[in-house]
């Protein structure tokens, strides 16, 4: 396994869309979300989810989905993930880690971060 550094990468990376399709998303890249209520740098190794947050409004949360369906339509086999609770941390340079459900009979095919109103 290769050790993976936000430390070594800059503070942007490839700006994607969100939602986006896991398929697309080319291999050994950190990746950038920008959204509304926050700015999160990821780094996706096909199985679990390294991410710091760059920015965020604390009065709002963050979650996380895998999708069942490559254009991320709601879905009774998503997996969703809260990444943080309004006003709870991590807050601006926080680390957070999402693991792959491999105990789940079936993959998924796109992720989305969210922050609901």
């Amino acid at each position: 396994m290769e050790k993976v550094s936000f430390r070594t990468y800059p503070r942007t990376g490839m700006i994607v869309p969100n939602p986006m399709e896991t398929a697309k998303l080319p291999t050994r890249k950190t990746y950038q979300v920008n959204h509304k209520a926050f700015d999160l740098l990821f780094f996706f190794n096909d199985k679990d989810i390294f991410g710091t947050i760059l920015k965020r409004d604390k009065r709002r949360p963050i979650h996380f989905r895998w999708c069942f369906y490559k254009t991320c339509e709601e879905s009774q086999y998503d997996y969703k993930k809260v990444i943080a609770e309004a006003f709870n941390p991590p807050f601006v340079d926080g680390f957070f880690t999402i693991p792959y459900p491999s105990y789940l009979p079936y993959g998924f095919q796109g992720i989305e971060f969210s922050s609901p109103d």
